[in-house]
């Protein structure tokens, strides 16, 4: 109960302080939004797509099974239901070639084993290799193939399921294999025709003709560097003498850090929310209430969670200038394992596993697939694991500094 008083005490105090740093804050708040508008405005002077209608895709079938021949064949012949692909089947070298003479957008690698390891149930991915001086274009086949794979995963379940009871039936191994590939080859097709791919160009198409794109991470990155600005010029303002005094009347680290999680996570997520419903308003973008709430969702797990990894560096680091750092170093880190400044199809693929448990990448994405794509489902199972993480972190490193031992 005195805890919850001293951080009640806090945030008054912290409040307070606001009010006398007016003139401050919002050059705070509009300094990013200024400067970041400024950026979308250049990038979409000279980023455009050069023919919309028409972009060359390479498949590289490095999996020697006919499975997988016959399923980029499929792809390949998909090229009417996706208008605007021109899909054709080409060795690695002659891809990477093309990609360097500017004749293809990128190039998807199948790689060895792919049916095998999908119809037993394993992860295989898809490889996207995008061509350097066509990022958005190479934007757009990455998330259409994120999609298909998408598609294959959710009937993974199915295909176990029929191997499963073929085996209980009794069922020889070649009947059960050539059984488990023609449903799998029939949910491919199933994908293939159903508007899918349609569907994701023409999405993605829209996003890239009216740089809602761009706006979108650009609102990522806003968010991000308010936690940063905030922080820094309103909560790292206490003197050494008085931190020494609050010590002495027993007012915990827990309660300072928590009054510090609490005021700059929920005023960095209220403008957050504003300033991205306010943008999707006036952009005619609607969307149902259900995906407006899964985006606040995403917002204060991702501003909660960096805002206490922020508290964290501050005890970690007793040095002012040192501090903050290793605080702008840490934001451009989540920055650019977003994906927000460079796509993740530019990174080397050995790189793949950190933008897979950044939760700042799982933000950005599920925010982009609510906004983009219409989505009307995400998974938020490594943001929570994160937020979970460094609140223990934080207890943790709470009760350490109380006892002297860091």
């Amino acid at each position: 109960m005195r805890k919850m008083k001293h951080i009640f005490v806090f945030i008054a105090n912290d409040i307070s302080r606001l009010r006398r740093k007016w003139l401050t804050l919002p050059l705070i708040f509009i300094s990013p939004v200024i400067f970041l508008s400024l950026v979308i405005w250049m990038l979409s002077s000279f980023l455009s797509f050069d023919d919309p209608d028409k972009m060359s895709v390479g498949l590289v079938n490095l999996d020697d099974s006919e499975e997988t021949e016959m399923i980029v064949s499929a792809l390949a012949d998909s090229a009417d239901v996706a208008d605007g692909f021109e899909m054709t089947v080409l060795s690695e070298a002659d891809a990477e070639m093309m990609i360097e003479n500017n004749e293809l957008v990128s190039y998807i690698i199948f790689p060895g084993k792919f049916t095998e390891r999908m119809m037993q149930g394993e992860s295989s991915e898809l490889v996207v290799v995008g061509n350097p001086d066509m990022k958005l274009e190479s934007y757009v086949i990455s998330s259409v193939i994120d999609t298909v794979v998408r598609h294959i995963r959710n009937s993974q379940a199915g295909i176990l399921t029929i191997n499963h009871y073929a085996k209980e039936f009794g069922m020889n191994d070649e009947e059960r294999h050539e059984l488990i590939f023609q449903e799998f080859v029939s949910q491919f097709i199933q994908v293939l025709s159903s508007g899918t791919l349609m569907d994701e160009h023409e999405r993605t198409q829209n996003v890239s003709a009216g740089n809602l794109y761009f706006i979108v991470n650009a609102l990522f990155i806003i968010m991000t560097l308010w936690v940063y600005m905030l922080y820094t010029a309103l909560m790292r303002d206490v003197s050494s003498n008085l931190e020494d005094r609050m010590q002495v009347f027993g007012v915990t680290y827990l309660s300072r850090g928590a009054a510090k999680v609490l005021t700059v996570g929920t005023l960095v997520t209220a403008a957050s929310a504003f300033i991205t419903f306010w943008v999707l308003f006036f952009g005619g973008i609607e969307l149902d209430f259900e995906n407006m709430i899964r985006l606040l969702v995403l917002i204060v797990l991702h501003i909660y969670t960096t805002v206490i990894i922020m508290v964290i560096i501050d005890w970690l680091i007793p040095s002012f200038k040192l501090g903050i750092v290793a605080q702008l170093a840490f934001q451009i880190l989540i920055i650019l394992f977003a994906g927000s400044i460079i796509p993740r199809i530019y990174f080397p693929l050995y790189m793949d596993r950190i933008f897979e448990y950044m939760y700042s990448y799982q933000g950005l994405s599920w925010m982009e697939e609510i906004i983009l794509n219409g989505r009307f489902t995400m998974e938020t199972d490594v943001m929570i694991l994160t937020l979970a993480g460094v609140s223990g972190l934080f207890l943790v490193l709470a009760v350490l500094k109380e006892r002297g031992l860091l």
